[in-house]
């Protein structure tokens, strides 16, 4: 197992790997968010980093990135963005996968070292997932995040019902105060 985060254009190699694996990824149009992989949309998803987790045997396993937007917080920063599984694709589990939660905490340490982060948050459209990933997370891999009642902004579409989003965080809380949320 290897996960690598590198700021995009830092390292030809891999971003050649991500974009070729962004590719599949977008041309799998059975995935109901499949239009998220397009080239366009990571063009102005204001990716700061890219990861990719390898298994044993050196097979990209899971690709995201780490985001930053203009909607958020400048010191707020969104984990396991436009988040897939290029391999071992299980639809249904019980618990989060290895791959997961190496990383998150892979870009919670490129985040340390390379920005000003004072928040790094997980959001996503559906309800009824936080609980789960915070028990999850915490369990197995030593992570807390926490949540609130609040929908945010989380992309600059404020009159688009999907841009109103669950967020599960760590870091200043004082962050959320400066943050659009409903």
């Amino acid at each position: 197992m290897k996960v690598i985060t590198w700021a995009p254009g830092s390292d030809k190699e891999h971003d050649d790997l991500f974009d070729s694996l962004r590719e599949i990824q977008y041309n799998d149009r059975s995935h109901r968010l499949w239009n998220n992989y397009s080239k366009n949309s990571f063009e102005y998803a204001g990716i700061v980093a890219n990861t990719i987790y390898f298994d044993d045997n050196g097979v990209p396993e899971l690709c995201s990135t780490i985001s930053s937007r203009e909607c958020w917080p400048d010191t707020a920063y969104r984990i396991l963005n436009r988040a897939w599984k290029s391999n071992n694709k299980k639809t249904f589990l019980r618990e989060i996968s290895d791959c997961m939660g190496q990383s998150v905490h892979s870009q919670i340490d490129w985040l340390r070292q390379n920005t000003d982060c004072k928040l790094y948050f997980i959001s996503r459209q559906t309800d009824n997932w936080d609980s789960w990933v915070i028990d999850n997370f915490k369990r197995q891999f030593n992570l807390m995040f926490k949540t609130d009642s609040y929908k945010y902004l989380t992309c600059p579409n404020a009159w688009d019902d999907t841009c109103w989003q669950t967020i599960i965080y760590n870091g200043n809380e004082e962050v959320l105060a400066e943050w659009e949320r409903k």
